[in-house]
């Protein structure tokens, strides 16, 4: 899908991705050097972050890839496999990025030989484990957190996860950083908390009038659509759009015909369902419920309870 738009040209120049196995989580590998990995989210971390997944590519790539818009922002760390682990994919402190929702469905070429943690986070999540930092002037695709929070912080994640042997030790270790962040006692933009507190309403239900929305969050539609723009980096439509193709995901990994889907998601229709789905991933609701048989795919849609982030 060719495209000269920003989102799309940093997701061609992207070069990464990762995994490994360990105890007590999910894991899956293959004949080509593709391992994941992922642990469960549990206790205070559950509001904040929707999975805890790596990969690890031990083929030096390319890998051609593609991501699909989804309701969580991403957090990632990408580190090598060799003995200068962190230095060989960018400067220490480099490593560690944020990836926001996307507009559509997104194609890169993955280099190989490299161990990616991820991180979904909530939109509340991202609000707190950001310190209310603003989105709208940052890039939506792999912005530096070190730019974003403070070289030492993403220095000491990168090098507390390096130490670890395992993909299992690296996301508890992702896991526990995370959960230390999100439940600080800081003091945080009351319009970032509005904004964030609104999102995880549109992703929970997305067919809630924005009216309502906004009276829930004692603001008007105008002010609100402002407050997402700056702190969650898109708009409630988008997300809201976002959020319902990927319920369909879900509900299509049942039984449910695409029809009763379309119905119980509240499109007008089947037709209708099939247009917005094709907008944002490029598939048809029958290829979107037969996309994710990859091992990094498949991971990803485990941990999101049937999501489609990668295709």
């Amino acid at each position: 899908m060719a495209s000269t738009s920003p989102e799309r040209t940093a997701d061609n120049a992207a070069r990464r991705d990762a995994g490994d196995h360990g105890p007590g989580g999910d894991a899956e590998g293959d004949a080509q050097g593709i391992h994941t990995h992922s642990i469960p989210v549990s206790g205070a971390l559950r509001p904040y972050v929707n999975a805890l997944v790596a990969a690890e590519l031990s083929t030096a790539g390319p890998l051609p890839l593609a991501i699909a818009p989804h309701e969580s922002m991403v957090l990632s760390v990408q580190l090598g496999r060799a003995s200068d682990c962190i230095e060989q994919k960018g400067a220490h402190g480099e490593n560690t990025c944020l990836t926001g929702i996307r507009r559509w469905t997104g194609s890169f070429t993955g280099a190989g030989d490299c161990v990616t943690l991820f991180a979904l986070l909530t939109p509340l999540g991202s609000v707190r484990l950001l310190e209310s930092q603003p989105l709208d002037q940052v890039p939506r695709i792999r912005a530096r957190v070190d730019e974003l929070l403070d070289r030492k912080l993403t220095r000491r994640l990168e090098s507390d996860i390096a130490v670890g042997k395992t993909l299992e030790d690296k996301l508890r270790v992702f896991g526990s950083w995370l959960e230390a962040r999100a439940t600080a006692q800081r003091r945080l933009t009351t319009a970032a908390l509005r904004a964030g507190r609104a999102a995880m309403r549109v992703c929970s239900e997305p067919g809630i009038p924005m009216e309502t929305l906004a009276d829930e969050q004692h603001v008007s539609r105008r002010q609100l659509e402002r407050d997402f723009g700056q702190w969650i980096g898109t708009s409630p439509r988008h997300l809201a759009q976002v959020a319902r193709v990927q319920t369909v995901s879900r509900k299509a990994l049942g039984a449910a015909t695409l029809a009763d889907i379309a119905a119980d998601v509240g499109f007008a229709d089947q037709a209708h369902m099939t247009r917005v789905v094709r907008q944002l991933t490029g598939l048809t609701p029958q290829r979107l419920r037969r996309a994710g048989r990859t091992p990094i795919a498949s991971a990803f849609r485990r941990a999101t309870g049937g999501g489609t982030v990668y295709l």
